[in-house]
């Protein structure tokens, strides 16, 4: 086994559908716009196999 990922499973659906979950909604407001960003430049700034992503070099304008 090279890579295991998990996940949060906040934007994920029940298996039986008994409605959206809400977690990811008030998450998003308590970090705030400043937060969300220091998370998005913490966790994708390389891939899962450790390479840089660029992408807030191809994005900067759109942050």
């Amino acid at each position: 086994i090279d890579l295991v990922q998990t996940s949060c499973g906040f934007g994920v659906p029940y298996m039986k559908y008994v409605g959206e979950r809400d977690q990811l909604g008030p998450w998003a407001e308590e970090k705030g716009k400043e937060g969300i960003e220091m998370y998005w430049e913490e966790k994708n700034v390389t891939s899962l196999d450790g390479h840089p992503t660029g992408i807030f070099e191809k994005n900067s304008d759109k942050i």
